[in-house]
């Protein structure tokens, strides 16, 4: 009997140890205040309540919001402590940007923040600036989220989420490359000429005619000498016309894939900006001789390519992020080691989210 008094008096007492814990967690995480706190020339707000705003329109909205779910759920959110979240999406992208508040004229504000950019269903966000219509310097892979690829591409460092095991690019042969450049100068050469665009030479020499008129009313011997300024103008343009048609781009370009053997055309191409300079090529191509120099290029996998217009289920996530904190590693939440405060509140929390390890997963869950 004696046991199970102590028993009970244990165990209510630590049902009050709990909840007296709770009280003052709860205690903690809502003690607002509109203290100010200045660093450097700005007056920063670190403890006042922040809000969270959402902005979300678009035919994908369903799907985003599935994925907005547990990141808005996440308990440095409800409500944020010094700095205002917001969800923006459109079409097939969300962007959430945490911004620290901070006072000026007497009001509280928020400038450009922390972001983290989250595209469905998007293959080519992947890979950064072409070398050529939907042809990319290979990414490069550098780290892992959460078991999936981190890459580098040829803007910023990238996350691709996806349950395939297909890669998500393929190599391009220097033949497919070398036909993409001609095809789309071809049609460069083509759009110009259909437009009938005046050059800068063209502008000139008209100005010059108007000029000529002019003097020839007014005093017909400088018009005269102006007249044979105008016809050599005319002339140095139309050499160079001959110069540059005589070799111009497509030509080279038509040369180079000729020079290829039907074998060679179907090896993997591989690209240098240093390749004009030390092989005289316009393509950029790397010879097969110098295989292990350059980057390999490559474009998007048919199965991934064909994801853009799927509005119905997850299959891809591209993701990137950017903390402001220094520009070399912005875009690397996982090296972030700032203070929160200042502006770094900011980043502190994107990078806090980064390692959100429950969040993620139940984002990866929705993936089909």
């Amino acid at each position: 009997m004696q046991i199970k008094i102590i028993f009970s008096m244990f165990k209510k007492a630590f049902v009050l140890v709990l909840l007296l814990a709770s009280l003052t967690s709860a205690r903690a995480q809502n003690s607002f205040s509109d203290e100010i706190i200045t660093i450097g020339e700005n007056e920063f707000m670190p403890c006042t309540r922040g809000i969270v705003l959402k902005d979300q329109e678009g035919g994908q909205l369903p799907m985003i919001e599935k994925i907005c779910q547990p990141i808005s759920s996440w308990d440095s959110l409800k409500p944020p402590k010094g700095f205002e979240a917001r969800f923006y999406a459109r079409g097939q992208i969300l962007d959430l940007t945490f911004s620290a508040y901070l006072k000026e004229g007497g009001l509280k504000t928020v400038k450009s923040g922390a972001l983290l950019s989250i595209c469905v269903n998007d293959p080519v966000r992947a890979f950064g600036t072409p070398v050529i219509d939907n042809i990319f310097l290979q990414p490069e892979k550098v780290a892992e989220f959460w078991g999936y690829p981190v890459y580098q591409n040829t803007n910023q460092e990238i996350t691709v989420i996806s349950k395939s095991k297909s890669p998500l690019f393929v190599p391009v042969t220097q033949g497919e490359y070398l036909q993409q450049l001609i095809d789309t100068e071809l049609k460069k050469q083509k759009n110009d000429a259909g437009g009938q665009r005046e050059s800068n030479s063209d502008v000139i020499v008209a100005e010059m005619g108007k000029t000529y008129k002019v003097l020839l009313k007014s005093d017909p011997v400088a018009a005269a000498e102006f007249k044979i300024e105008i016809d050599k103008f005319k002339a140095d343009m139309a050499n160079d016309a001959t110069e540059n048609s005589s070799d111009d781009l497509v030509t080279a370009l038509k040369k180079e894939f000729e020079s290829l053997s039907p074998a060679e055309r179907s090896k993997p191409a591989r690209y240098s900006t240093d390749a004009f300079e030390n092989y005289g090529n316009f393509s950029g191509l790397i010879p097969e001789i110098h295989a292990t120099e350059g980057t390999a290029l490559v474009k998007v996998a048919p199965e991934y390519a064909r994801l853009a217009n799927n509005k119905d289920a997850i299959k891809l996530l591209v993701i990137r992020w950017n903390l402001g904190n220094d520009n070399s590693t912005s875009d690397k939440p996982r090296l972030f080691d700032g203070e929160a405060k200042g502006f770094l509140l900011a980043d502190y929390y994107m990078a806090k989210l980064y390692r959100q390890q429950e969040i993620w997963s139940n984002i990866i869950a929705l993936i089909n």
